[in-house]
């Protein structure tokens, strides 16, 4: 194994779903640094454009495909466009997604169905889609972001950790079905990370206390800690590993 190079993603063909927000956005620079040619896909065009001026740093593909995730034959769409547009696909980071916090007995049908068809069955399509490209080429990497909610009955997030929970299930049944096509399925789970859908409760400093009360590395996590480890399961360094949820969250899941 060639350890210095590890993470040296050159000619590599990176989509990442969700890549105009936080942590996609990290994850498009964390793999733009590395070499890698990328494409991102979302809605906010403006946004998209300030992420691809920061990876364009560096000399490779860099391009945006916006995509409705409610709309299947949009997801077709977009990672036919992102194929075309890198001459490819080896690595899809399946990230997109948000979260709904409120009390089970106060969520409605269409909080349900809204949640799921973005964070469940948008990232099953997604996977299904890039796998088809993957298993033309030979094999491929595909990493889910699931959430420290997928393991943890965390209050007034029930229908956000039914739909993690099924990310991490499905990260398992996919990594068995296309193994023997070379593809690798394994999922991220983040803890509390300063995005725009935890700023709300990190804000409030009783419930900020709270939270880092239950974290035995006594802080929230970075952006940047979390693209590390997508880097990891998307490298070689990884070649061995498929089906697994990896949590990082600073030590919450020990307790």
């Amino acid at each position: 194994m060639d350890y210095k190079n590890m993470f040296d993603f050159s000619a590599k063909k990176v989509l990442i779903t969700g890549g105009t927000g936080t942590l996609g956005s990290e994850f498009a620079y964390a793999f733009a640094s590395c070499g890698a040619d990328v494409v991102i896909s979302g809605r906010d065009e403006i946004k998209a454009a300030e992420v691809l001026k920061k990876c364009c740093r560096h000399k490779a593909v860099y391009d945006f495909v916006k995509c409705d995730l409610s709309d299947i034959t949009s997801i077709v769409g977009m990672v036919s466009d992102a194929r075309m547009i890198l001459g490819g696909l080896d690595i899809l980071c399946n990230h997109a997604g948000f979260s709904i916090r409120r009390p089970a007995l106060e969520c409605t049908e269409n909080d349900w169905e809204r949640l799921m068809e973005i964070d469940l069955k948008a990232p099953f399509f997604t996977a299904c889609e890039a796998a088809r490209s993957m298993k033309a080429s030979g094999g491929g990497m595909i990493i889910n972001t699931a959430s420290v909610s997928s393991a943890r009955g965390h209050k007034e997030l029930s229908i956000y950790a039914a739909a993690k929970g099924g990310i991490s299930q499905m990260t398992k049944a996919l990594a068995h079905e296309w193994a023997p096509f070379g593809i690798r399925v394994n999922a991220v789970a983040p803890g509390y990370i300063p995005t725009t859908q935890t700023v709300d409760i990190l804000d409030d400093k009783v419930k900020k206390n709270e939270l880092l009360s239950k974290i035995p590395l006594g802080r929230f996590g970075k952006p940047e800690e979390i693209a590390a480890v997508v880097l990891f399961l998307a490298s070689t360094g990884s070649s061995y590993i498929t089906g697994q949820t990896l949590f990082v969250e600073g030590g919450r899941m020990i307790d």
